[in-house]
């Protein structure tokens, strides 16, 4: 696996890092005295809680009782506790929570000397903003603050009140330079929100002022620079900016009215070549991702451009593809950088390629090399082949001497037990505390087997990542819930594998697992999902917290990719990508042709689509081999063809 998938992956994978195993253990005697020491400490008895914590002298949770003590008591005066905790406890996150309470409290205060005692600059901008002020009262010259406020001014949005007095004084005694003016201007423009467009346009210099105007119009309806008197070219290459933002924008609304915009007002303002290349580049990935005809013409005409760009020569090999053109496929690959011709996708549909232009054997050699991989492109070499797929396991071998220091850490010890009595932020939070202090592959190893040895699969999983190793399959691959599963797979009758697949994508097999969007478990079902299906196939539900029950959400997910499955034309494809893209963009994608089924993955419009596709149909793989049964995915992909016909 390259470091790029590894990127994505984490990039669609990493969610709240919440796990727990699937039965409520037996607390330890440690354990329920910490928790009755919280309660009797909340509830006010002090003298219980102190008996209880003095039974704890030696628990690794004790700064957790010691935190929520002094926070308890904080004020402005407990400088000598906090510096005493932060110094006792830095390997916690504690220490650091401390640390911004404390900021909290004196920012409150107006106590600034000692905030930006604690303080980091540039974490907080209303802070940054208080301690600048309190500076600028203390006598300091605004000129040795200059920089620090510009870097705060110039940001496309507004910023906090606190930070108006700070601004005035230094706009007053005209620290803002022109080209700050014009940047933070073009910023907002550009991405931020058009009502502060009007406060800027009085910083531009009068003659240039009308182009406020102009972008203001051009936010609200990009199609008006089409107009023939829109550009009054009194500033052109200023203007040719509006051009450019505005193609741009039309390109995702409108292909074929975005192509003539184009191509009818880019003579009337004079262009830098870097402009046309910004217009085009979007043109051409917006035409061709809805398979438009002039997309192909694009290709062609640029097949020597943007060579260093990974997506555009994505797509330019989509187009290639759409139309069967192997020979401009290989002559694009020899143009290509060495690291995009090393990866699994180009040197797969280069040696698709000399196969169809009847140089048999070198392709064969080349997917013979694929073959060996674990991955989707192997995986499709393989099929090709008629070759065996390959699981690849590779234990980790682990020093004894590496497992007992990672197992030891202070991190690891309080992640423990805080997993065990189901704080399961506050043992994540440990845990990539944890993280950013190992150093060496062999300790990253320790830390996922331990994870894995607790049930923490998702944590365990993004750890063993972290030391880019991959062939562990026990540990990136766990078949924890498996009997749930196979006995899922048979009431809906899907492939139990092809569910294992979509939990390990969806979660990284975390139970826990929450995600920004909302979506719970496993296989991260939405609450509102749940419910009607939880009417709809009688499954016990009340609230969204059963969704984090491993047996529920399995139930829930899979009846789900069935409804897809059933809904899509009982098609693997269109029911996966749905799982992740939602039915009615699937139905969208279909109408953009019909292709061989491997093309038509390639062709799918949403990157995180696109790849969540690839890597559920290799997982479901892997999951087929590890339990031992058939499965013909791959089969599917080379021999089928997707889409509707045009």
């Amino acid at each position: 696996m390259t470091m790029r998938t590894l990127a994505i992956a984490l990039s669609l994978t990493i969610v709240t890092l919440f796990n727990i195993a699937q039965a409520k253990p037996a607390y330890t005697t440690d354990q329920q005295a910490y928790l009755e020491a919280e309660k009797a400490f909340k509830q006010g008895k002090s003298t219980e809680y102190q008996k209880l914590k003095q039974s704890l002298a030696n628990y690794a949770l004790l700064p957790y009782l010691e935190y929520e003590e002094i926070k308890k008591n904080l004020n402005k005066n407990s400088r000598q506790a906090v510096d005493d905790f932060i110094q006792k406890y830095e390997s916690s996150p504690l220490s650091n929570r401390l640390r911004w309470d404390f900021v909290r409290l004196l920012a409150k205060a107006n106590k600034y000397d000692l905030m930006a005692q604690y303080y980091s600059f540039g974490s907080v901008t209303s802070y940054d903003c208080m301690l600048l002020n309190h500076q600028l009262k203390q006598g300091k010259p605004i000129s040795a603050l200059s920089e620090q406020i510009s870097n705060l001014w110039n940001v496309s949005k507004s910023q906090p009140k606190e930070c108006d007095s700070v601004f005035e004084k230094w706009i007053d005694n005209n620290q803002l330079q022109q080209d700050i003016a014009y940047q933070r201007f073009y910023q907002t423009a550009h991405e931020g929100p058009v009502g502060l467009l009007s406060y800027l346009k009085r910083y531009l210099p009068r003659d240039e002022q009308y182009l406020a105007d102009l972008w203001l119009k051009v936010r609200r309806n990009p199609k008006v620079v089409t107009r023939s008197n829109f550009f009054p070219g009194k500033n052109p290459e200023k203007e040719a900016s509006l051009l450019v933002y505005a193609v741009k924008r039309l390109a995702w609304d409108d292909r074929d009215d975005a192509y003539s915009a184009w191509k009818r007002t880019q003579s009337r303002i004079p262009l830098a070549g870097g402009h046309t290349s910004d217009v085009e580049r979007t043109l051409f990935l917006a035409l061709a991702t809805e398979n438009n005809a002039k997309a192909v013409d694009m290709a062609k005409d640029h097949i020597n451009d943007y060579l260093d760009d990974e997506l555009v020569n994505h797509w330019k090999l989509v187009t290639l593809l759409r139309t069967e053109n192997w020979q401009t496929i290989t002559e694009l690959y020899d143009l290509l950088p060495f690291e995009q011709q090393s990866s699994e996708q180009w040197r797969y549909w280069y040696a698709v390629s000399l196969d169809h232009l009847g140089k048999k054997e070198e392709a064969k050699i080349l997917l013979s090399d694929l073959a060996k991989e674990r991955d989707y492109y192997g995986y499709k070499a393989a099929t090709r082949l008629k070759l065996p797929i390959l699981l690849n396991h590779t234990p980790l071998i682990i020093p004894e001497e590496t497992m007992n220091s990672v197992r030891q850490s202070a991190n690891v010890e309080r992640a423990k037990e805080l997993y065990a009595i189901e704080r399961y932020l506050d043992a994540s939070r440990e845990w990539r505390s944890l993280m950013s202090k190992l150093e060496s592959p062999q300790e990253f190893h320790a830390a996922a087997v331990i994870a894995n040895q607790w049930g923490w699969y998702n944590q365990s999983i993004l750890t063993i990542a972290r030391a880019q190793s991959w062939d562990d399959t026990d540990i990136r691959f766990p078949t924890a819930f498996k009997d749930d599963y196979i006995r899922m797979g048979k009431q809906v009758q899907l492939p139990p594998h092809w569910l294992m697949g979509v939990a390990r994508q969806e979660s990284a097999y975390g139970p826990r697992a929450v995600s920004p969007a909302g979506a719970y478990g496993l296989m991260q079902v939405m609450p509102n999902t749940a419910k009607t299906f939880a009417r709809k196939f009688q499954i016990p539900y009340s609230h969204r917290s059963d969704l984090l029950d491993p047996a529920i959400n399995i139930q829930m997910g899979s009846r789900y990719l069935q409804m897809r499955y059933e809904e899509l034309e009982q098609n693997p494809i269109y029911a996966s990508a749905a799982y992740n893209a939602g039915k009615s963009r699937i139905e969208q994608w279909k109408t953009f042709g019909r292709y061989p089924t491997e093309i038509w993955i390639e062709a799918i419009p949403y990157t995180e689509t696109r790849e969540y596709i690839k890597r559920v149909m290799t997982y479901r793989q892997v999951y087929a081999l590890k339990l031992g049964l058939d499965d013909d995915i791959f089969e599917y992909i080379l021999t089928t063809e997707t889409g509707d016909k045009k």
